[in-house]
């Protein structure tokens, strides 16, 4: 993995992005503005206007990140309002577990001063995903046995009308959990 930038060195990131104000400010107002900080912090480096347009240029990106990851996360949202809260969660746990994989296989942006966490974050996210798929398999077996006893019920009460046990045992059959 490269060298850290200066700015991220030297803990700037935040101080460069006050100053570019989203693109109000100019690249040469920041450089010189935070060149002016710098100085008057006693340090003796400067940082190039380069620098600040890859600081500035890093900070869009992960703006457009989140923005992207708001749109998926309403898209989901949209898609998944009609459906059980497991399927929802199971499908928040399904994006959250592709977001750690893409991370993955992007060399440059694992972090490696604590590599443990991304590994623990992905254990937790299978474990969470693997007791969702049990709970919604909890909830199937519930419904059918809940059927099961429905029609067992209806078979009792009304054993004189058999078109109309046919007729409410084939409702019960299809009858889905919204």
């Amino acid at each position: 993995m490269g060298r850290k930038s200066k700015a991220v060195e030297h803990g700037l990131k935040e101080i460069i992005a006050k100053h570019w104000n989203g693109g109000k400010n100019t690249i040469v107002y920041v450089t010189d503005k935070i060149n002016e900080q710098l100085k008057r912090d006693g340090l003796t480096i400067t940082i190039s206007r380069e620098a600040i347009r890859r600081a500035v240029r890093s900070q869009e990106d992960e703006i457009a990140d989140i923005r992207k990851s708001v749109e998926i996360s309403k898209a989901m949202a949209e898609v998944f309002k009609d459906h059980p809260g497991t399927e929802q969660a199971e499908g928040l746990l399904i994006y959250l577990q592709q977001l750690i994989s893409k991370e993955i296989r992007t060399y440059e942006s694992i972090n490696f001063e604590d590599p443990a966490e991304m590994i623990i974050a992905t254990t937790k996210l299978t474990q969470a995903q693997a007791k969702l798929s049990q709970y919604r398999t909890s909830a199937t077996k519930a419904l059918d046995k809940a059927k099961s006893q429905l029609k067992a019920e209806l078979q009792k009460a009304i054993q004189h009308d058999s078109e109309l046990l046919e007729r409410l045992c084939k409702i019960v059959d299809e009858a889905k959990v919204k």
